[in-house]
């Protein structure tokens, strides 16, 4: 949002709308753009899917020539997106993010393709599940959820 001028117009591209994560995430990326002063035309699912968002970014570049970012739900719903800019002649011109800091987003977002990537610690979450998992099986309480750190992976 730092990299844009008020009022600039963004994208979003979602996951699955029935999925509880990628309500969340969405949720994040309208906060995010609300307080930033940025201009939200168009929210469309890419279904978790390469091929799916790639589709939809086309048809979102398309329809919105003026759109400055496209913000997508994970990283191989990026990956999908990058390559749709790069089809449009728009690389450099229209912004992309992703999320779960994937090893192939990472040289993108190395080498600027990319603006950022957030890296929310899926080994930790793993952890976290099979402790729970367990202590289910012995008959324990589940555990309380636990926070767990998301970082923000830029250039």
């Amino acid at each position: 949002a730092k990299k844009l001028p008020a009022g600039a117009k963004v994208a979003i591209i979602e996951g699955l709308t029935t999925a509880f994560n990628g309500q969340q995430r969405r949720a994040g990326f309208e906060d995010a753009m609300k307080a930033a002063g940025l201009n939200i035309v168009s929210v469309q699912s890419g279904q978790w899917e390469i091929d799916k968002a790639n589709n939809v970014a086309a048809a979102m570049l398309s329809e919105h020539p003026e759109l400055q970012a496209l913000l997508c739900a994970n990283d191989s719903m990026a990956l999908g997106a990058v390559a749709a800019v790069q089809a449009a002649g728009r690389t450099g011109k229209v912004l992309v993010a992703g999320y779960d800091g994937i090893g192939a987003i990472r040289p993108m977002v190395a080498d600027g393709r990319v603006t950022a990537t957030a890296d929310q610690h899926a080994d930790q979450l793993a952890v976290f599940g099979i402790e729970a998992a367990l202590k289910i099986l012995k008959g324990e309480a589940p555990p309380a959820d636990q926070p767990t750190a998301v970082d923000l992976i830029t250039q």
